[in-house]
């Protein structure tokens, strides 16, 4: 089923929109074209990863690992003639589409043509797992308007730059069922069901060719025509779980304050409880890199989703609450006893992407001391003993299994934080993240039964042993290395992945003056860095993707706010403020040179940091950010 309609508008989106437009509960996440149509809703399923209702052409299995494949099919899921749901009027003037979000944070779409107007809004039910939209037109005698349905159920297809393990081929049939005012989709293979109902003062389902449908209504008596659309979707329960809990995700609702840093906030905190941090049963909840693309979880993106909600609502319980359900879900479900975590998980806890990343070992840790610092207080555990004993032995675990391997105790990986294979073995921004994790977790060395770890003094000898390891000459003066085998052997190179280092003061691994930390970060956004990207919205890129990364956007800002440059920050924020979307979502990349998006339509982990940016990554007191 194609979805596509005579009046669709070619290409991507319309109302000047760099993505679509999203709407969830925790439950499931869709999202919306610049005219309101309808391109996709998911949800998490315990058997196939994530399941949506869509309706652009499948994946094409021949074509895993082609990068160049991969983003053309990812650009498709943005495309409005590949909606599986839409409102047709006669004569629309498409260049007059606006989208704007109102004060609850739903998204709102305005459209015209000839005789008419018509205003669409749409929300999550609350404790349902369904979005539900309103059409509301306005228009002169006889204006026919049609609402046409062309969708199916289907697996995500969880199409990677970078493939690893890619999921078996499935084959998935959908059936469409056409009642007066309900249609039900269905595919067995997937044990899951989705269902589409109107209200509206007249009209009815008509069956279209093959599984399609129509609904024709016809305004302009005088009086504004309201249609109402709820499309609901129902995977099968979770194993032992029986019914799914009818608890939403809490949400903030508020007008995007003005700013571009609290518009990134509000967007950020919006779509990761709506979105990403989604229920999977047993009061547990993944939390995903983003609901379209790639519906699995990186330990890392994952971290900074959830420091983003400890830092925007510290003090409301159903917030952090989502924290607490994301790191059971993290040390059981999404963890084997024994063994790593992998480069990315199902949203039911599998390992996907079977590879090993240091870094990603230790961010659980931190989202954990992270958690305790905020809530003062530990979370229930996996299962659901004593919680301070509980978590003991986890974290015991869990860092006597870390990849050490005699190098001065540094941490060895066989990939680098983007993804890529690691040219020398050991990499700066892990190291740095493996002495804040330590830092962190030992004020709790007590409570916890971990004196055995020597957490300060692992902390101390790592500060010893980064400056051995990676202090090298740079163009700018001694600096720090991306990479070194431990031998003397250097690479000079930063990322935008990388995140650690940018932080480093502000972590306390060393002060603002730090004359190694100021050369590397001159070096990282300068032309002596092949991550450097020129050009007048250029940056700090990877080689990963193409493009000035919005993650060393972030960087910058946060560079330039620790050196106290406020003419640099200011600059960093009129270029993400013009790339920003207008429900406050950033992409991957954009081009440098118009600041058009390139990269990932939808990404969490960007507009995420930028929230910690802005709220501050401290528990009361003074928000070391905001100077």
């Amino acid at each position: 089923m194609s979805g596509q309609t005579p009046n669709a508008a070619e290409g991507a989106l319309s109302a000047g929109l760099p993505k679509p437009l999203d709407v969830g509960n925790g439950l499931v996440a869709g999202s919306f074209g610049g005219d309101g149509s309808w391109l996709s809703l998911g949800a998490p399923h315990p058997v196939h990863g994530f399941v949506e209702m869509l309706a652009s052409p499948p994946f094409d299995e021949e074509q895993r690992g082609d990068p160049a494949a991969v983003r053309r099919y990812r650009e498709q899921l943005t495309q409005e003639r590949f909606a599986f749901l839409r409102l047709d009027l006669p004569d629309e003037q498409v260049p007059e589409r606006r989208a704007v979000l109102d004060s609850e944070g739903r998204p709102v779409w305005h459209r015209s043509g000839r005789g008419w107007t018509c205003s669409v809004t749409a929300w999550a039910l609350p404790g349902q797992s369904a979005l539900a939209q309103r059409y509301v037109i306005e228009a002169t005698p006889d204006v026919r308007a049609v609402l046409r349905f062309g969708g199916r159920l289907d697996r995500s297809a969880l199409a990677e730059i970078t493939e690893v393990n890619p999921p078996l081929p499935l084959d998935v049939h959908s059936d469409v069922e056409v009642s007066s005012g309900e249609l039900t989709v269905t595919a067995p293979v997937l044990t899951t069901s989705a269902r589409v109902a109107v209200h509206a003062t007249a009209g009815r389902w008509v069956p279209d060719a093959g599984c399609a449908a129509q609904w024709e209504i016809t305004a302009g008596d005088g009086e504004p025509v309201e249609i109402t659309v709820t499309v609901s979707l129902a995977p099968p329960p979770w194993p032992g779980d029986g019914l799914r809990p009818t608890a939403p995700a809490p949400r903030i609702t508020q007008a995007d304050p003005p700013g571009t840093l609290e518009h990134i906030a509000a967007g950020a905190v919006r779509y990761v409880l709506g979105c990403t941090a989604l229920d999977v049963g047993h009061g547990d909840r993944t939390i995903l890199t983003d609901h379209r693309l790639l519906p699995l979880s990186w330990t890392r993106d994952a971290y900074y989703q959830a420091l983003l909600l400890l830092c925007a609502a510290p003090d409301d319980h159903d917030v952090t609450d989502v924290v607490a359900g994301h790191l059971r879900w993290l040390w059981g479900r999404g963890r084997t006893p024994g063994a790593p975590w992998m480069r990315s998980h199902l949203p039911d806890g599998r390992p996907k992407d079977l590879a090993v990343q240091a870094d990603q070992q230790l961010y659980p840790l931190l989202e954990l001391a992270d958690y305790r610092r905020v809530a003062g207080r530990w979370p229930i555990g996996p299962d659901g003993g004593d919680a301070a004993y509980e978590w003991g032995r986890l974290i015991t675990e869990v860092w006597q299994g870390l990849p050490r391997d005699g190098h001065d105790g540094l941490l060895a990986g066989a990939e680098n934080p983007a993804d890529d294979p690691s040219e020398l073995p050991f990499a700066l921004s892990t190291q740095i993240l493996y002495w804040h994790t330590a830092s962190q977790l030992a004020p709790w060395s007590s409570e916890l039964g971990l004196d055995s770890l020597q957490l300060e003094q692992t902390a101390q000898n790592l500060s010893g042993a980064i400056a051995r390891a990676f202090t090298c000459e740079g163009p700018f003066g001694s600096q720090w290395a991306y990479e070194t085998d431990g031998n003397g052997q250097h690479r000079l190179y930063h990322d935008a992945n990388d995140l650690p280092t940018a932080l480093a003061p502000t972590w306390g691994f060393c002060s603002p003056e730090d004359e190694h930390w100021i050369a590397t970060m001159r070096f990282a956004f300068s032309p002596h860095n092949a991550g450097h990207v020129a050009g007048r919205f250029g940056g700090l890129g990877s080689a990963h993707t193409p493009g000035t990364w919005t993650l060393g956007d972030a960087q910058e800002l946060a560079v330039a706010r620790t050196m106290r440059d406020n003419a640099r920050a200011k600059a960093v924020l009129e270029r993400i403020g013009h790339v920003a979307g207008v429900d406050g979502l950033l992409p991957e990349t954009y081009r440098a040179d118009s600041g058009r998006w390139l990269a990932r339509h939808w990404f969490a982990w960007p507009a995420a940091v930028f929230g910690i940016l802005h709220f501050g990554i401290t528990k009361g007191g003074r928000n070391v950010w905001r100077v």
